[in-house]
């Protein structure tokens, strides 16, 4: 969703550095180093294109139901949107590796525990107190926007839902063999 994946690519990145942690202390270059540029191909192969996609196919459940349909989204939203989910992504890796460097662990773990914190607390929260309402709703923009009903089960049922475990096949796995591979790197 538009409104949590600046705080998710944040928190996944930061994931990633500190996975690298005793590896990454000993990088002389932030830019020039393996893990951070396997962080990015990950995060530019895999994580953008799926709010992307996310974001076309279901423009009204990425926005958290702010846009009703692809013509209440402005070109120029979808461009930032892109692009931050790659910038926050290398921001997350950054400030983790400057407090690896600095020899600040409990730092550099608090990064990937306020981002994803922040994510969740739009999520069940929101900003209107109905997070967990958009995220589990099953209609249509204008569905949301008439009120129309659905139980929280039928999100388990949807197109989204759907699309969210087939991505998930990708995502998951791809990024917990990262973890793995950065965390046995000495």
């Amino acid at each position: 969703m538009v409104q949590v994946d600046v705080f998710w690519s944040y928190g996944l990145n930061a994931g990633l550095a500190l996975a690298a942690g005793k590896a990454l202390a000993k990088e002389k270059s932030f830019w020039n180093n393996k893990y951070f540029n396997l962080s990015m191909l990950w995060t530019a192969i895999v994580f953008a294109p799926s709010g992307i996609y996310l974001l076309w196919n279901f423009p009204y459940w990425e926005t958290m139901f702010v846009a009703t349909d692809h013509s209440s989204i402005p070109a120029w939203l979808t461009c930032l949107f892109s692009v931050t989910n790659i910038t926050q992504g290398i921001l997350g890796f950054w400030v983790t590796y400057y407090f690896i460097k600095k020899g600040n662990q409990k730092m550099a773990a608090l990064q990937t525990i306020w981002s994803h914190a922040a994510m969740l607390f739009i999520l069940v929260v929101g900003w209107d107190g109905t997070g967990y309402q958009r995220f589990f709703y099953a209609g249509t923009g204008y569905q949301w926007q008439a009120k129309v009903p659905f139980d929280i089960t039928d999100f388990f049922t949807c197109p989204v839902f759907f699309t969210l475990l087939g991505m998930g096949v990708v995502f998951i796995p791809s990024y917990f063999y990262l973890v793995n591979q950065f965390r046995k790197s000495e």
